[in-house]
């Protein structure tokens, strides 16, 4: 295994990420920063389209809405992965780990025998989520995450918007509308989609002070970021009235407040997480963080289990290299990544 970067790098490849992030939210197609990531070490080729397939069965297969988690993270690995200039070293590590999720829930990503594809069917699933956003925020968006993701690779690899597949996927954002609604505490339209992911920083922004306070339990960032950048993502595709419709939804997630607490009752824990470490080929070879993902969760023994590298660890960090893109304040960008990554840093983080 490698060394950990040191701090200095650490530091030199934040700027260099975020440059490229700026630079891709200005619409700008090259740039410094974006060729020094590049240049650092070869580009790997994206993952093969076999990930998109595994990732539309494991969701389908998925026995109720809850483990559908298994299949979405395989397609937010795979088109993390392809969106991004990632190293061949990174990108291996990555695959690694993927292929270990599909492993531990061999059944769940079993093909479907003799399929039989009508790309028409691929419709239903956008249609299937209306139910599940109108009125308020349920089961933490989970709908609007899996329809994003599922929608976007059914477009990508059609031949396998089979009958079957295509019900269990509806079936899912069924099961999630039934659910009783939260509403936002206030409300105000967002004028677009980039006031919503604004909206999103601006909220994670607020909770700076938790930082470095493992013990202090927080709200669900990492739904609260999924949530924003599938909103975004079908606006993307097309279905804006639709996502018009989950604003409200949003609104109520992101509008958690930051817990009150005593300082003197919840000891610092300086292990501040950024984008650069997260995505680097120590993070993920670590033996300590491996030998936590490979264990089922466990709120007291375990939180960084299953929880985080099979179900949630892909989605976001697919969502925030997308969202980032969206953000010019550089600063700030900074502070969330701290918020939003320290979950996955250290496991004694409670919630988020």
């Amino acid at each position: 295994m490698s060394s950990p970067p040191n701090q200095t790098t650490l530091a030199r490849r934040d700027f260099v990420r975020l440059s490229a992030g700026m630079i891709g939210g200005l619409g700008i197609v090259g740039g410094d920063g974006m060729d020094v990531v590049a240049g650092e070490n070869q580009i790997a080729a994206p993952l093969d389209a076999s990930y998109l397939e595994q990732g539309l069965i494991g969701m389908a297969r998925s026995k109720g809405w809850f483990n559908a988690h298994l299949g979405a993270a395989v397609l937010a690995g795979y088109y993390m992965c392809k969106e991004n200039p990632f190293d061949e070293r990174l990108t291996a590590s990555i695959k690694k780990q993927l292929d270990a999720l599909v492993a531990a829930h061999e059944q769940q990503f079993t093909p479907f025998a003799n399929l039989s594809a009508d790309k028409s069917l691929i419709e239903r699933v956008p249609k299937a989520l209306a139910p599940a956003v109108d009125g308020g925020l349920r089961a933490h968006g989970h709908a609007v995450i899996y329809t994003a993701l599922s929608v976007r690779a059914l477009r990508d690899a059609p031949q396998m918007a089979d009958p079957r597949l295509i019900d269990h996927l509806c079936g899912h954002n069924a099961a999630i509308a039934k659910k009783q609604p939260t509403l936002p505490k206030a409300r105000a339209e967002y004028a677009d989609s980039q006031a919503m992911v604004e909206a999103l920083f601006d909220s994670l922004a607020r909770f700076k002070p938790l930082v470095g306070r493992p013990s202090v339990r927080r709200p669900n960032f990492v739904h609260m970021t999924t949530h924003t950048e599938a909103l975004m993502a079908l606006e993307e595709m097309g279905y804006t009235e639709l996502a018009k419709t989950g604003q409200l939804g949003h609104q109520a997630h992101i509008g958690e407040p930051v817990p009150d607490f005593d300082p003197a009752e919840h000891p610092l824990d300086e292990h501040h997480a950024s984008l650069s470490e997260v995505m680097s080929e120590s993070f993920w070879e670590d033996p300590k963080h491996q030998q936590q993902w490979s264990k089922p969760w466990g709120e007291r023994n375990n939180p960084n289990g299953y929880w985080l590298a099979f179900g949630h660890l892909f989605k976001v960090l697919y969502s925030y290299h997308r969202l980032v893109k969206r953000m010019k304040d550089t600063e700030k960008v900074r502070v969330c990544s701290q918020v939003l990554l320290e979950r996955c840093v250290n496991p004694n983080v409670q919630g988020g």
